[in-house]
């Protein structure tokens, strides 16, 4: 129903923010500053296999890949393969068939980040996108000839250099 922040107790910003409320924790106490949950209307993640049923395997380092699927109203992902069972390792994650909207196969979806068992992140263009993006002018005709001007994502990782079934390869230099 809500967020806690602990960095917020003590500041102004429930002054400036309303939506920064405080609570008293129950167990301890303690003023516990809050805001209210976010209920998005789309997430959109890349994830390693869904099933044919409709189900989601995520692995690795999630971030908050979990809690943005579970708090949006509607679920778009795309995977590096379906497969006819998912093998969950422990720890992993698996979103449930009833919160995805729709899920695609999209090989290699992540790049330039990785996908654990997949592919790993693609530093150098990471490097490139950091001098790319500097500039307006110069980001806007990056975008416009390596995503606005494809029609697929296949375009977008040919163009790149990067084959469309496999992996990056490592340290690919990035068009500037």
């Amino acid at each position: 129903p809500f967020g806690m922040l602990r960095g917020y107790v003590g500041t102004d910003l429930s002054r400036v923010n309303p939506q920064v409320k405080s609570v008293t924790c129950p167990y301890t106490g303690e003023s516990i500053a809050t805001v209210p949950a976010m209920r998005t209307d789309l997430t959109i993640l890349h994830a390693q296999q869904a099933d044919r049923s409709g189900n989601v395997l995520l692995r690795g380092i999630l971030g908050a890949q979990k809690e943005a699927a579970m708090a949006a109203r509607e679920l778009i992902v795309t995977v590096e393969e379906v497969v006819d069972d998912l093998h969950a390792p422990m720890n992993a994650v698996v979103l449930p068939v009833w919160i995805v909207t729709a899920a695609a196969c999209v090989p290699g979806g992540a790049y330039p980040s990785y996908a654990q068992d997949y592919y790993a992140r693609d530093n150098a263009f990471y490097v490139a996108w950091d001098e790319i993006s500097r500039e307006r002018n110069r980001f806007r005709r990056w975008m416009d000839e390596h995503v606005l001007g494809v029609r697929t994502h296949a375009a977008f990782l040919r163009g790149l250099g990067v084959a469309s079934t496999r992996p990056p390869a490592e340290g690919a230099e990035v068009p500037r």
